[in-house]
């Protein structure tokens, strides 16, 4: 801003001669003249004063209010990538900014709803059952044994619409299109009965006779995947009591070849299917109990598969799940670990191989574990259930693949499975988890 500078030279005035003295001549200015240039000489002052401070005081408000909005936007913004995979493997990448101010830092879960199972409820599956795009929920009960069909309402509400006898002590169960029909289907490890129970459904919430296909002794886990790339879905079944996995693969008709068997760690309780070396073959990886590691088995693409490499855990893994918690594009692995009450988080380089064990304490004796963003900042959380306690513990991803200590949600007791997704279509992942102790499928809706 320029500023005129004001003269301090005062203008000449007339002389009167009658003021004149002999000795000195003095300058009287006619007294109303001097005050009125006086006073306006004071007044142009004052004024040029006070605009140069206005002027000053509204430029430091206007830089100290922009420097304010920027600091406020760096704090309450963040810019991720976040990774969308497609049926075939392939990865595209995207920028989202997630606003902080939207994310939840508590959990803010509905207190549960409860619903009755059979007798000792010990695996969960959520799919679509009916055809209605609502999310519905499997139950297998090991000790009726039964699979029991709960219905969504399409609010996170369910109904109990049938139980269907399966082979003895069933104790997992997972869901595919197996036939091509565009209706799921349920598939069972029947553990007792050293098969899989197939239950090929109508896209109605009802099912077919179930079907019975053996496998190795004691199936403890089975996963659907495409291993030969045929297009057709074929199943991996581990086999607790005889140390191996099978491998049946897959017709369009929902029928199935005889299986191969290959050799697994001590014990193997739980299997996951993914692409962990990005070749574009799926692979599967296994959790050995009584040998505390988990063994990694990539797929040539045409149903058979390198030897096992093994990866140490925490001592007794029993769940499983993946996802990609550190948002680099390859697929990560963490274990329930029952005996020393913690979980193993096994970070993916993306060549198969995985980096040593991050270990986190859970609540006691976990046989359970699934994962979900549930809080909104886009990245991969962590629950895992206590098969002693009534909480399950949840873990928030602090977006490098490290997670922030347990927070607790109070449940019914003795949990021996847990399952994430969005049961009442509001785009928030819902927690579901069984009780056995209660006999009862605990559902917590997330508002966050």
């Amino acid at each position: 801003m320029q500023i005129n500078q004001v003269s301090s030279e005062f203008p000449k005035l007339p002389i009167d001669s009658s003021t004149l003295s002999v000795s000195t001549a003095v300058l009287k200015p006619k007294p109303s003249w001097n005050k009125i240039r006086l006073a306006i000489f004071t007044v142009l002052l004052f004024a040029g004063v006070v605009i140069s401070t206005v002027t000053y005081c509204l430029i430091t408000r206007q830089n100290n209010s922009s420097s304010e909005d920027v600091e406020t936007e760096i704090s309450t913004s963040s810019t991720s990538k976040r990774v969308s995979t497609t049926a075939k493997g392939s990865t595209t990448e995207t920028s989202v900014v997630t606003a902080t101010s939207a994310q939840c830092q508590a959990l803010p879960f509905s207190n549960y709803q409860s619903y009755r199972t059979g007798n000792m409820p010990w695996s969960i599956i959520i799919a679509d059952l009916n055809n209605d795009d609502n999310q519905d929920i499997a139950v297998v009960n090991a000790n009726d044994p039964s699979v029991a069909i709960y219905l969504n309402y399409g609010d996170g509400t369910v109904r109990s619409t049938s139980y269907i006898l399966v082979g003895t002590y069933s104790v997992f169960v997972t869901a595919a299109d197996l036939n091509k029909d565009n209706a799921t289907d349920l598939i069972v490890a029947q553990a007792s009965a050293n098969s899989l129970g197939m239950l090929l459904g109508f896209g109605n919430g009802t099912f077919n006779a179930r079907v019975n296909f053996p496998v190795g002794a004691y199936p403890y886990g089975v996963s659907a995947a495409d291993f030969n790339n045929d297009s057709h879905l074929d199943l991996v079944a581990v086999n607790d009591h005889d140390d191996t996995a099978s491998i049946l693969l897959g017709f369009s008709n929902g029928t199935f070849q005889s299986y191969d068997l290959l050799p697994t760690g001590l014990d193997v309780t739980a299997v996951v299917t993914a692409d962990f070396n990005n070749d574009q073959f799926l692979d599967f990886a296994v959790t050995d109990y009584s040998s505390n590691t988990v063994s990694v088995y990539l797929g040539y693409g045409n149903g058979s598969f390198q030897q096992r490499q093994p990866y140490s855990t925490g001592r007794s893994p029993w769940g499983m799940a993946i996802a990609d918690f550190n948002n680099d594009n390859c697929m990560d692995i963490v274990t329930a670990n029952y005996d020393d009450s913690t979980m193993s988080v096994l970070l993916g380089n993306g060549n198969g191989t995985f980096r040593s064990q991050i270990v986190y304490l859970t609540g006691p004796y976990p046989m359970s574990v699934a994962v979900g963003d549930l809080n909104k900042d886009t990245k991969i959380d962590i629950v895992t259930g206590s098969s002693t306690g009534n909480f399950l513990s949840v873990f928030l991803n602090n977006g490098d693949g490290t997670f922030a200590k347990a927070k607790n949600l109070a449940t019914d007791a003795q949990l021996s499975a847990v399952a994430i997704a969005d049961l009442n279509g509001d785009n928030r992942p819902d927690i579901v988890t069984t009780s056995v102790s209660t006999k009862t499928l605990n559902i917590f809706l997330n508002s966050c």
